[in-house]
């Protein structure tokens, strides 16, 4: 420590504050130090120096988690905003904003197997982080079962007949930005992704069509993402299972949608379309007085937008078991998808985003 440094410390030191300092001998000392007029011996130097040391630490341990919970505070800020926006522009527009992100592969191709824990899978699920996968699931349909015409047609009723997806093939370079690579011209993305076009019983064409035919044509199925159910562990959709996430670990009940949604109940059978808030939902809303103008970012503690898919995802309820057998058929999709809510790529609701802002540091 050079002099002036020396008379900088000095300077900090008589005008600090120790009436916090618990210690009473200390403070004590501090604050006769401070009171002297004269200069400092060597000691008493010394001593000037641990004190402003123990000021500083006592600081960082009081900023410490601050970083986390001001990320907690946005996520939980932007969910607000995020569900109010789509849910302003149903109202004024009677129908919700279209092109949303699909977060299953198109094809339903699970080669490229996820973990118990997350980690893994290719094309689409290689963007997901670890706890996304274990929230979200999804439902692979053959293209050909008469039920797929009766979810289309319950998504267009509300506006909705397209979804930007992958498949598994898809690979990716340093220049892909997660957020960015469902959009067919983001970069380092091969192959880029495409629309996939529903239409259904809502506008008589009974058919799932994608505008990049070979998506269909080499695929066993059609993939949409969804948040699993589990009555007693038994969900289905024309006997299809939906009680299982991406890393194939199966719900035993459907708390997860009970929590968002109570209206949901935790031991029915229920069909929850995972809608992601990507890039090209706001270019929908063009032109309404209530017009979205961007897709915020949901950044969490374990959801890192460098790596990972960060964005807000909508759940729309398009079938639910009325009769209560444990599988939802054709009669049981509803005539028009509703919204349940939005959460976070954690599936964190807004409550949960708030409490891990107040959270103890």
């Amino acid at each position: 420590m050079n002099i002036n440094q020396m008379k900088e410390a000095l300077k900090k030191f008589r005008a600090a504050d120790f009436s916090g300092l618990k210690d009473e001998a200390l403070r004590a000392k501090a604050q006769k130090l401070q009171a002297k007029q004269g200069g400092f011996t060597l000691l008493e130097l010394l001593v000037v120096i641990t004190l402003l040391a123990t000021l500083a630490t006592a600081a960082l341990v009081a900023y410490e988690g601050i970083g986390e919970n001001a990320q907690d505070t946005a996520t939980a800020n932007n969910l607000i905003s995020a569900e109010s926006s789509i849910r302003n522009f149903r109202a004024v527009e009677n129908r919700y904003p279209n092109q949303w992100d699909n977060l299953a592969n198109l094809d339903g191709d699970t080669t490229g197997v996820v973990a118990a824990d997350g980690s893994g899978g290719t094309g689409a699920l290689e963007l997901l982080a670890p706890v996304t996968k274990l929230f979200f699931g999804q439902l692979v349909i053959n293209s050909d079962d008469t039920i797929i015409d009766e979810i289309a047609g319950s998504l267009n009723a509300v506006g909705i007949d397209e979804f930007q997806t992958l498949t598994a093939a898809a690979t990716f370079t340093n220049a892909a930005v997660p957020n960015l690579s469902f959009n067919e011209s983001a970069e380092g993305v091969a192959p880029p992704a495409s629309e996939l076009e529903l239409s259904g019983t809502a506008n008589a064409t009974g058919t799932f069509a994608a505008y990049d035919d070979t998506d269909i044509a080499t695929a066993t199925g059609v993939a949409l993402s969804i948040v699993p159910s589990g009555a007693q562990g038994t969900c289905t959709v024309n006997t299809i299972a939906i009680n299982t996430n991406f890393a194939g670990v199966t719900e035993l009940d459907s708390n997860k949608l009970n929590l968002i949604n109570d209206a949901l109940g935790n031991d029915d059978c229920h069909l929850v379309i995972a809608a992601g808030f990507g890039k090209d939902v706001p270019g929908t809303t063009l032109g309404s007085r209530v017009s979205i103008a961007q897709a915020p970012t949901a950044a969490t503690a374990n959801v890192n937008p460098a790596t990972n898919y960060a964005r807000y995802i909508a759940l729309f309820q398009v079938g639910e078991d009325t009769d209560g057998n444990g599988n939802i058929d054709a009669t049981e999709i509803l005539p028009r998808a509703r919204l349940i809510g939005v959460v976070d790529p954690e599936g964190h609701v807004v409550d949960q985003a708030i409490a891990g802002a107040n959270a103890d540091a």
